[in-house]
C-alpha cells in the first residue's frame, strides 16, 4: 500500500512540474526576428544617379540596410563612392538619411549614413 501511494504522489508531482513548465513556456515570448524586421535590412534600391562622392572618416560601416540594426558588410575609410539613392532609416546624432552607395572600382555596395558622405541636400539624386 505504501508503494502505491508513493507512486501516486510521484506521478502527481511530475504532472504538476509539467504544468508549471508549460505555464512558464507560454509566458515567455520567443525571441525571433519577424519577417517585417528581416525585410527592413533587405530594403530595395535602384541606381537613380551616377554621382560620385567621398566617404569621410575611418572605419565607416556600410550595411545591408539603412538601419544600425542591419548587419555591416564591412568598413570603408576615406574613399570614393557612387551614390544611387537615399531613404530614411535609423537616426544617428540627428541624421536619419541613408544612401545606397557603391565603392568606386569595385562591386562593394551598401547603405551609409549621410553624415559620412560628402553629399549636399541639393544634389539631384532621388529617394529609393
Amino acid at each position: 500500500m505504501k508503494t502505491e501511494s508513493a507512486k501516486r504522489r510521484r506521478s502527481l508531482r511530475r504532472g504538476a512540474q509539467a504544468l508549471a513548465l508549460l505555464a512558464f513556456a507560454a509566458a515567455v515570448p520567443a525571441v525571433t526576428a519577424t519577417p517585417a524586421q528581416a525585410a527592413v535590412c533587405s530594403t530595395g534600391w535602384s541606381n537613380k544617379s551616377d554621382y560620385k562622392s567621398g566617404v569621410h572618416g575611418t572605419g565607416v560601416n556600410y550595411r545591408s540596410g539603412p538601419y544600425t540594426s542591419c548587419d555591416p558588410y564591412g568598413q570603408w575609410s576615406n574613399l570614393q563612392v557612387y551614390y544611387h539613392c537615399w531613404r530614411y532609416g535609423t537616426s544617428v546624432n540627428g541624421e536619419s538619411v541613408w544612401w545606397h552607395v557603391r565603392r568606386e572600382g569595385t562591386q562593394q555596395q551598401g547603405w551609409v549614413l549621410a553624415s559620412y558622405l560628402g553629399i549636399w541636400s541639393d544634389d539631384p539624386a532621388e529617394k529609393c
